[in-house]
């Protein structure tokens, strides 16, 4: 509690001290700021120094390395392996060169777009003749590099570093700061060390001598302010110095007390700004008796250095990032208070700006502040116009009053509605606009003229302006009436309104007038438009063209200036540039025919919230010529007029950014143009600043790309990009040619293809009518044997089936007529030959259905993974049963393998085999059953020592026409159709189904299954 308690006094203190530190007095110059920190991207926060090198490119010198920003991003500079990472300040030599100081080394910057680059400049911290832990640098006259460390002076000179030994008394407390460097126009040098020691350097001895004068302060920073006068930043103030022609000090002046300077900057030849160590930023008016104003809206307490770019804008080094420093182009601080809404602004002779509230009338001095004139009247001001000491204004309620000097002259009901706009031609006339109604006043008699019948009693009167030779102009409503002119000769008003030819709304008015020599400038409802003897025409602004305008004025340098929606609007040729709230002006609202400017070439501008002010004599800053890289992940920076180049019906993509920053204020736009075009089509980029091209016919292109920052710039210089767009391959010159040649050459070879080839095809043609003739007479032949073979297959078959039921019906008529007369053993033997011949009858019209339902189609396969060993071993031991009934030996012996077929089909098959083999073999016969693997099958063999076949009966084995009833060696009955069917249940399931045998000594049956791989 007592630690927090402490911590919450001192930085009472510290506010109360920076309360009493400045002036009162109003901020002298509006500042816009831009800070870089961690929320966008500059993770080291501790900022020392910053710079600018020679290509624009901006670096920061921190505590954790060297950054440059690149594009928004802040890129770390590479360190030599085993270097300091804490950098004190970055120095730019008067060759451009950009120098970086490190707590162990000095480093030269070697600048870059792209990626740039630390080089070892100065080695230091290695031996006493070089500088250890080196601060500052400092360049003179003569060019030659001053070092400073913690204690000595250092000079760097051709390739050699000369030590100046200092006393001991200088050695420094601060870990950035030591010595300070004074030089004067004379050449005179001179060195103040942080403890407040002054030495002169004597170059005729080279050498350092101690002067007699010494602050005995702390000495922070220094800045040259004059020939021989310097500003130092002390422990106790702000100090000024002057000295002589021998470099010794003649006059001593604290500036301020209790501001402790970091570091300067200059604004102008009067205006500084000093960086302070925990006051935040302040600014110093030498003109104004050394005035010192707090910089409000400078978000934090130190500032370690402060620089400014090449464009004209401050970069804050601070312990909380960096700051990016913008003098708002318009200005409203005063002295006085300056928040009324400004109902008029008027200029008088003597050059000076009058601008009235609702309630007041003020003056401008030449020290831009505000005097209240003394002028009373009733009502709310509207209007206000002078003409010498004349003073008239016109009010809400309809009132003029006239004024000389302080005197009121007049109090006229002009009319029930307000007055809008004043004229005053001579002390005797003035012309007055009121309730859109025009009317001449007698300033003398107070006589009132309306000239509504001119009008044809129409109130459409907006505004009223007079030419250097007192005629005036009145501005109307409607496309036929929008602008007429008085003839004082005949005491009339005229109609000099022109046939518009672009177009415009029929029911637009005009709101402001302005003279410009022979050209009336018109802000109306619908953009601002030119009229002279010729013609009326309207004047491009852009994407603003159509806005209304409420206010024109023109400077010295004929810049238009313009008030609009979207805020104040310059154009200066071709160039059109936008002033809003943050470039300083008070209010986004403007009050109509509030703009002017005076004879200093200051424009002002009336807003609901005050008036402001803006120098326009100075030049118009260029904006830098935009910088592109290619949008892949080299990123590499194309440089002025380098070519690119993209394939036909291809896409490019280009990033695009800018020197100046912050690059959030910069707008681009581009174009690409061939040979033939003329006329730039500028178009605005994408929010990614990106340019993508696509669909571009081949051909040479440049792609044109602008900028402009947004402010008092204009728009940059083109960067020219050559763009080569090269055809498809398949649709260049030479590939079309070559493809006729090919083309006709094909031709040529197909024509003479074609002659050969009808030759040959009426040669083909003759023989394959031959050929066919030859086919259909071996077709004939062979449906003629296969219909002998169906005939004689379907002969066998009925054979078959007849003799088992020819058994059947004769022993089951037995069976009924004779059944008293038969025993029972007989009867058995007839049931039991009965039900032998329907069982082989069954099996046969089975097989006979299963056959005939695999050449139909409709059989299906159902395929499946197993173990062929299982299903051998079951066969084996059925049959192993059926053959010892007939005294005969079943064997084998299986490897597992695993097939992929349809289970129950191999099964049949096996069992097929199996049954001839036994059906076919004698008592005492051996059968085996047995599978081999060869080249991606498995074979299972059926051998048997039975009866045999001829070689005859082997080659009729699976034949339709060939099937023949054999007995077997018990007489078993028997068709040779299952081996019919076992051909197409192997064939069914990829493999083959053959046969070896030897008559009287045995057949063997082989079949093939592909196995799983």
């Amino acid at each position: 509690m007592i630690r927090i308690f402490t911590l919450s006094v001192q930085f009472f203190l510290i506010l109360l001290l920076i309360s009493n530190s400045f002036s009162s007095e109003g901020q002298r110059t509006n500042f816009r700021f831009y800070q870089y920190n961690k929320e966008n991207k500059l993770n080291e926060e501790l900022v020392k120094s910053s710079r600018q090198d020679s290509l624009g490119v901006y670096y920061f010198a921190t505590d954790d390395g060297v950054l440059f920003l690149h594009n928004d991003n802040f890129v770390p500079l590479i360190l030599p392996e085993g270097k300091s990472n804490y950098f004190k300040e970055l120095f730019k030599r008067k060759s451009g060169e950009l120098l970086a100081v490190s707590d162990d080394a000095v480093y030269k910057i070697k600048g870059s777009f792209e990626k740039a680059e630390l080089k070892l400049f100065i080695e230091c911290n290695t031996d006493p003749s070089k500088p250890k832990y080196p601060k500052h640098l400092f360049e003179d006259q003569k060019n030659d590099l001053w070092i400073t460390d913690y204690n000595h002076i250092y000079r760097y000179k051709g390739d050699t570093v000369e030590k100046f030994r200092m006393d001991e008394k200088n050695l420094t407390s601060s870990y950035i700061r030591s010595f300070q460097f004074l030089e004067c126009d004379n050449g005179n040098l001179i060195v103040v060390s942080q403890k407040g020691w002054f030495y002169n350097f004597d170059s005729q001895n080279n050498t350092f001598t101690e002067s007699d004068f010494n602050l005995n302060l702390i000495i922070h920073s220094s800045f040259k302010i004059g020939a021989n006068e310097f500003l130092l930043g002390t422990s106790e103030g702000i100090i000024k110095i002057l000295f002589d022609s021998q470099a010794k000090v003649i006059r001593e002046d604290v500036i301020t007390e209790n501001i402790m300077a970091s570091c300067f900057a200059r604004i102008s030849d009067n205006k500084i700004l000093i960086g302070t160590w925990f006051q935040g930023l302040a600014e110093l008016d030498i003109a104004d008796k050394y005035s010192v104003s707090n910089v409000g809206g400078f978000p934090y307490f130190t500032v370690n250095d402060i620089f400014l770019d090449d464009f004209g804008k401050y970069w804050a080094s601070t312990n909380s990032g960096a700051v990016l420093m913008e003098k708002k182009f318009f200005s409203y601080q005063f002295q006085s208070s300056n928040s009324e809404y400004i109902a008029s602004i008027d200029l008088s002779d003597d050059g000076n700006v009058n601008f009235a509230g609702t309630m007041s009338l003020f003056k401008v001095n030449d020290k831009k502040d505000i005097e209240r004139l003394p002028v009373n009247f009733e009502g709310s001001l509207h209007v206000f116009k002078s003409l010498g000491d004349l003073k008239l204004i016109g009010t809400e309620q309809g009132r003029l009053y006239v004024f000389k000097g302080e005197d009121l002259l007049l109090d006229i009901a002009v009319s029930n509605q307000a007055v809008t706009s004043i004229q005053i031609p001579s002390e005797q006339i003035a012309w007055v606009v009121a309730n859109k109604e025009l009317f001449e006043v007698n300033l003398s008699t107070g006589k009132v003229k309306s000239y509504l019948d001119s009008f044809r009693g129409k109130r459409i009167v907006q505004d009223i302006c007079l030419d250097s030779k007192k005629n005036l102009y009145i501005g109307g409503e409607f496309k036929h009436s929008y602008l007429f002119k008085y003839d004082l000769a005949k005491d009339e008003i005229i109609n000099i309104s022109k046939p518009i030819s672009f177009a415009i709304g029929e029911d637009f008015w005009v709101i402001d007038l302005e003279m410009n020599k022979d050209t009336l400038y018109m802000g109306t409802s619908e953009g601002l438009l030119k009229y002279t003897e010729n013609l009326v025409e309207r004047v491009d602004l852009g994407e603003m063209s159509n806005s209304e305008v409420n206010s024109v004025a023109i400077d010295k340098q004929n810049s238009i200036w313009l008030t609009t929606s979207k805020g104040v609007v310059r154009k200066q040729k071709a160039d059109i540039s936008l002033f809003t709230q943050e470039q300083g002006l008070p209010s986004k609202t403007f009050i109509n025919r509030s703009l002017l400017v005076d004879s200093k070439n200051y424009l002002w501008v009336g807003t609901s919230n005050g008036i402001a002010f803006a120098s326009v004599s100075g030049s118009i800053l260029p904006t830098p010529m935009p910088l592109v890289y290619s949008a892949d992940n080299e990123g590499k920076l194309i440089l002025q007029n380098n070519s690119v180049s993209m394939r036909a019906n291809s896409m490019l993509l280009l990033d695009v950014a800018a020197s100046i920053y912050p690059q959030k204020q910069n707008k681009f736009q581009y174009c690409t143009i061939n040979a033939s075009q003329k006329n730039l089509d500028w178009k605005e980029l994408s929010a990614k600043n990106q340019i993508l091209l696509s669909d571009l016919k081949s051909g040479d292109y440049k792609i044109c790309i602008r900028g402009k920052h947004e402010g008092n710039y204009t728009w940059s210089e083109h960067r020219i990009i050559p763009l080569v767009v090269k055809q498809v391959w398949y649709l260049s010159w030479y590939t079309i040619l070559t493809e006729i040649l090919i083309v006709s050459f094909l031709i040529y070879l197909t024509n003479e293809y074609s002659k050969r080839r009808t030759k040959m095809n009426l040669l083909a043609l003759e023989k394959i009518v031959s050929d066919r003739t030859i086919q259909l007479q071996n077709a004939n032949e062979s449906l003629s044997t296969a219909n002998i073979a169906k005939d004689k297959f379907l002969s066998i078959i009925a054979h078959d089936l007849r003799n088992p039921f020819n058994a059947i019906r004769g022993f089951s008529r037995i069976l009924i007529k004779d059944s008293d007369s038969l025993t029972e053993e007989e009867k058995n033997e007839l049931i039991e030959t009965i039900y032998r011949s329907s069982d082989d009858t069954f099996k046969l019209l089975e097989s006979l259905l299963e056959w005939a339902n695999v050449q139909k189609g409709n059989f299906k396969l159902n395929v499946e993974e197993f173990d062929l060993k299982s299903l051998l071993e079951k066969n084996l031991s059925i049959h192993k049963s059926l053959g010892l009934l007939k005294g005969l030996e079943v064997k084998g012996e299986f490897d597992p393998v695993n097939v992929k077929a349809d289970k129950a089909m191999i099964d049949t098959v096996i069992r097929n085999l199996m049954s001839n083999a036994i059906k076919f073999s004698f008592s005492g016969q051996t059968i085996t059953l047995s599978l081999n693997r060869t080249n991606g099958f498995v074979v299972i063999k059926v051998s048997d020592q039975g009866i045999g076949m001829t070689e005859k009966q082997l080659e009729q084995l699976f034949k339709i026409d060939t099937v023949f009833t054999s007995e077997g060696t018990a007489n078993e009955s028997g068709t040779g159709f299952g081996l019919m069917l076992c051909k197409e249940f192997v064939e069914l399931n990829g493999g083959e189904i053959w046969a070896e045998s030897v008559k009287d000594k045995g057949t063997s049956f082989f079949f093939s299954i592909p196995k799983i791989k």
